[in-house]
Formats: structure tokens, sequence, C-alpha cells
């Protein structure tokens, strides 16, 4: 079971191509604006609204008994109409590492994610964006030295605001809208078939096998509760309907990517 590229690992392009943006400016005309620098802040973790204990479970309210394309299309359908979820754990995308802790709603979304130890947050708010890439990110992006020195003294460990209407930062819009998200995220190769049930992560889970790994999901709920490679990466779907609203960054800590050339 893959998580589709489209979904998650585009953000990869999508941040080489906001880097190749940055290294291209003019540092003395880019930073006119007048922002003065702050230090960078600690992202507020959102705070979740207390545990719903789910209903108990009955043999007559499982899913166990679907076959394996009708259980795949209700997780889907199930985590579509939550409200929010959270997606924890690592995967691998060719030779890059991924991992990623983001908190997805209804009306945007916002986490951290990090490829091969270099970091980077998002948030994402309607049809607006807010990246803030680590020193590490700028620097394994950008290899010439003293171009990774202007860009990061440029931004200043300040969020980048940017629209998802633009072109080339389409892909992020994915995690604007958690339905859409949903839409293109799990995607099987080769054969899918089921598994016996078994407890994963404190929930009854019957589990969903292809070629590449297998996802778990609840018996009762239909929700995504695991996603396990063939190897040992794994994404957790924890903390359905619990998230709030993400906020944007406050102004002092945010450069416009106009000033960037985005």
């Amino acid at each position: 079971m893959l998580i589709r590229r489209t979904a998650i690992c585009a953000v990869v392009g999508v941040l080489a191509g906001l880097v190749a943006g940055c290294q291209g400016s003019d540092p003395a005309t880019s930073d006119s604006l007048g922002t003065t620098p702050t230090p960078t802040p600690t992202v507020t973790s959102v705070t979740p609204s207390p545990v719903v204990t789910p209903s108990p479970s009955t043999p007559a309210s499982t899913i166990a008994g679907l076959s394996a394309a009708k259980i795949l299309s209700k997780a889907q359908a199930a985590a579509k109409a939550a409200t929010s979820v959270r997606m924890k754990g690592a995967m691998s995308d060719g030779g890059d590492r991924i991992v990623l802790d983001i908190r997805l709603g209804q009306a945007g979304g916002q986490g951290t994610m990090s490829i091969n130890g270099a970091a980077f947050s998002l948030i994402v708010l309607d049809k607006t964006a807010y990246l803030k890439l680590s020193d590490k990110f700028w620097r394994a992006q950008i290899k010439d030295k003293a171009d990774a020195d202007a860009v990061i003294g440029l931004v200043a460990g300040r969020w980048i605001k940017t629209s998802l209407t633009d072109k080339d930062l389409g892909e992020l819009a994915a995690f604007a809208s958690k339905p859409k998200f949903f839409d293109t995220l799990f995607e099987p190769t080769g054969t899918l078939r089921k598994t016996a049930t078994r407890t994963v992560d404190g929930v009854t889970a019957i589990g969903l096998r292809d070629t590449d790994g297998t996802l778990w999901v609840d018996t009762v709920t239909a929700r995504p509760v695991r996603l396990e490679s063939s190897g040992a990466d794994a994404v957790t779907f924890t903390e359905y309907n619990q998230a709030t609203t993400p906020k944007a960054p406050p102004a002092a800590q945010v450069i416009d990517g106009k000033a960037l050339g985005l």
C-alpha cells in the first residue's frame, strides 16, 4: 500500500522550486521591505479537544467481513468524513527519507516535515501557505555556501508567505483540504488482500496488504489506523476530530514571498 506521491512527496519538488527562486533573488533588493528580523518563536502545538470514546465493537458493526476493495473504499470515505486527523511517521521516496507530523483539517493544515533530516514547518490556511525552512534545509538544497548564507541571512528564520494560486506551489493545496488530501492518499500496488484482525495502536483493526505494505483499518469506524511499508517505515492516523483550525504566524515573523521572487 502506497501513500500516493501527489499527496505528500510532491511537496519536496515544490520546496526545491521555492529554494531555486530564493537563490536567484537579489538580497539587497528583496530585503528592501524593511521587515525587522526577530527571534524565531516556537511553533505552538495544536491543543486537542477532549477525546471522544468510541462506540463498543460488536460483531454486527464491524467491516471485517467485507471484501478488501470495499474496506479500502470505506476507509477513504471515513477518513474524508472526519473533521481532522493527525498523521505522524516516516516514509521513503526514492533515495529520500521523509518524516512528518501533520494535523490536517477541513480549513487548513499545519505541522512539520523533514527530508533526510533537514526540517521545515508548514501552515496552510485556505489559499495561503506559510513555510519555515531550517538552516539545514537551505544548506542541503543550496550547495554553494555563499549563496546559502545569503538566503539564510535574508529570510532570517521567518515564515515565508506565499499563495497557493501560484502554479509552482499548487501542490501544497492538498494540505488545505483534508477531503482533497484523502482523495489521493492510498493507492494499492498489486493484489490487495485482507489479513486477520489484530490490535494496532490500541484499536481492533483489519489489515489490507499488498506488495508494498499493509494499511490497518479500524473494524468499527473504518478509519485508517496505521500504514506500514514492507520495510521499517510507518505512518499513523490518530486524533480524529480533535484538531483546531491553524492560525497564521505573527506578522513580525513573516516575510512576503514576493520579496523572494515567489
